[in-house]
């Protein structure tokens, strides 16, 4: 395959993968508008964002915390 082949086949993969991209956006937009359910205020749904937000970042600091007891380097130590 050459350069030229190479670059007009990633271009249409591109192309395919916009256009199912907007397909499915499209119908999540669909669904959006003929939900039966009550709309929920902005200040709400930032608010419940906010608080997942915080939850996950909670977490992840737990993640990150150093350990108790670490595990001795095997790294020789310069002297």
């Amino acid at each position: 395959m050459s350069l030229c082949d190479a670059r007009q086949a990633e271009l249409m993969r591109t192309g395919h993968q916009t256009a199912a991209h907007n397909r499915w956006l499209a119908a999540e937009i669909q669904d959006a508008l003929h939900d039966p359910r009550p709309s929920v205020l902005l200040e709400q749904a930032m608010a419940a964002m906010e608080a997942e937000i915080d939850a996950v970042e909670r977490e992840s600091a737990i993640d990150r915390a150093p350990a108790e007891q670490p595990f001795p380097s095997r790294a020789p130590r310069r002297q």
